[in-house]
């Protein structure tokens, strides 16, 4: 897994670095500016840059950035946030170095609004190194004016170690930032870069060493992220004897007569990501016909009078008479919001024993943590936000701080999203993965039908979150890069197609494993 560290924790490893390995904290600046500098030269060679540094040390990586940069032979401009008697210490020393160059260097203050704009529309590219992980709060002075001027669609967008307005340490966004479209971040990734919404102002992430031996200085990370070889390692593996008994049976208990699609999708998003039975318990309005969309699941009706709607008594007796057959079970796609689902949610949260995961309208209903030893939840930010009694737009601005107040307050948490996180409590990830081609009708539906898979099969729910929202993400990240537009993916295609990502996983398939000709 990736570690993502907050701000204070890499502050301390640079204070380590110079107290316990005799580093000196001059040469750290030095070489993350010079880092940066040989990183851009190599990916975009002699450019026309302008960097806006503040008085601080993101400013003096900024400095020795702007003087190897010119050395290189880009032609360099160099704007100062703040009056020169401002920057002290270390930064004040490099900025003194960079004044024997050919750089341009100019303050802000001394130049108006029309001067400022046009320098910055006609740079090659613009370089962030104005306040760096010190970024938190709304910003206020020469640095909210310089970024107020920073062309929204300008050239090529660089910052130093973490856009200036994006929090390190939670994602969270100030009035204005800096919208990089390639992030070289110092010694180790900031949680911030991938946490929304500071991941929307991150771009690209380049990690660049700054001389520090991390394994020896880094405390455990507060948040790690979740790529492919967290995914292969944690997926269950093929066997040449498996049955679909030991592939798990999921039961997904969910429909209403507006939403008919919703449990279809789960079900075949179970089978299609490995379970090997998936048991469905709908309405009649559905059960019906739905044999015929998905023919290799059991239809269990589930009505009394009204065929359109669950009967609670009818449908928790199905739960009680499979309990001991099913692996796990998914409740809420599709459920509907009335007395019969909320008896149901109910019933499950207090009396389900086995693996669990709840979604959707499931979610609506819940109001205390399930009972079961191995429950997730994947909520939205507007379920989320009623799970917590606060407004989506809280969620959504401190996305990392509520994700983890759910997980304390309901067990195992997928908040989705971008960047989805997981939290249980103890441990918070972050998926590595993220494509807004997800964001359509059903997609939630087909992530709960993995999620069910992945519980049934023996995961953990913390761990079957994080695999399931990776596959779900990285299959509609391939599925938009194959059709050349994140535009008018349907959910139905998502399921049908994560053969896509598991073969990312496995390159050496199953049925090249099960092989069993005889050489002759």
């Amino acid at each position: 897994m990736t570690p993502f560290y907050a701000a204070d924790a890499i502050r301390e490893a640079d204070r380590l670095a110079v107290e316990k390995i005799a580093l000196n904290f001059s040469l750290l600046m030095e070489n993350a500016g010079r880092g940066a500098a040989e990183a851009l030269t190599r990916r975009f060679g002699k450019r026309n840059w302008t960097i806006l540094c503040g008085p601080g040390n993101n400013g003096g990586d900024g400095f020795v950035a702007a003087r190897h940069l010119a050395l290189a032979g880009s032609e360099v401009t160099v704007i100062l946030s703040e009056a020169r008697e401002k920057i002290r210490s270390e930064p004040a020393f490099f900025l003194r170095n960079l004044e024997k160059t050919r750089c341009r260097i100019e303050q802000a203050s001394s130049m108006e609004d029309e001067s400022l704009l046009h320098l910055l529309e006609k740079s090659g590219g613009i370089i962030d190194a104005l306040l760096g992980t010190g970024s938190s709060g709304h910003l206020r002075g020469g640095c909210a004016r310089l970024l107020s001027l920073v062309p929204p669609k300008g050239p090529l967008m660089i910052s130093l170690d973490v856009p200036t307005g994006v929090d390190p340490s939670s994602g969270v966004v100030s009035t204005v930032a800096f919208r990089a479209d390639i992030t070289l971040t110092f010694l180790a990734p900031k949680i911030g870069l991938r946490v929304m919404p500071g991941a929307a102002f991150a771009g690209k992430i380049e990690v660049i060493g700054i001389g520090i031996p991390d394994s020896e200085i880094l405390p455990p990370p507060a948040v790690v992220g979740y790529g492919p070889e967290d995914a292969a390692r944690d997926w269950p593996a093929a066997r040449f004897d498996d049955h679909k008994g030991r592939k798990g049976t999921v039961l997904v208990l969910g429909g209403s007569e507006r939403y008919r699609g919703a449990p279809l999708l789960a079900g075949r998003a179970s089978l299609r990501s490995g379970a090997g039975l998936a048991v469905l318990i709908v309405p009649e309005c559905i059960a019906r016909t739905a044999s015929v969309s998905l023919p290799e699941a059991i239809v269990l009706p589930s009505s009394g009078k009204d065929e359109n709607s669950h009967d609670a008594d009818l449908a928790i007796s199905l739960l009680k008479e499979w309990a001991e057959k099913a692996n796990a079970l998914v409740l809420g796609p599709g459920l509907g919001r009335n007395e019969a689902s909320h008896r149901v949610t109910e019933w499950v949260s207090r009396f389900w024993t086995k693996p669990v995961l709840l979604d959707a309208d499931a979610l609506h209903n819940l109001t205390c943590k399930v009972e079961s030893p191995s429950s997730l939840i994947t909520p939205h930010e507007g379920e989320a936000g009623r799970l917590l009694d606060k407004d989506p737009r809280s969620v959504a601005l401190n996305r990392l701080e509520n994700a983890r107040e759910l997980g304390r307050k309901f067990g195992a948490v997928l908040l989705k999203g971008p960047y989805s996180l997981c939290c249980d409590g103890t441990r918070t990830g972050l998926v590595l993965e993220s494509t807004p081609s997800l964001a359509i009708p059903g997609s939630g539906d087909v992530l709960s039908g993995i999620g069910g898979t992945l519980l049934a099969r023996g995961l953990a729910p913390w761990s079957a979150g994080l695999a399931a929202a990776w596959l779900h993400a990285r299959t509609g990240s391939l599925l938009s890069n194959r059709r050349g537009s994140t535009i008018g993916l349907l959910a139905t295609e998502i399921a049908d197609n994560l053969h896509l990502s598991l073969k990312q996983l496995f390159p050496l398939s199953a049925d090249r494993e099960a092989t069993c000709d005889v050489d002759r």
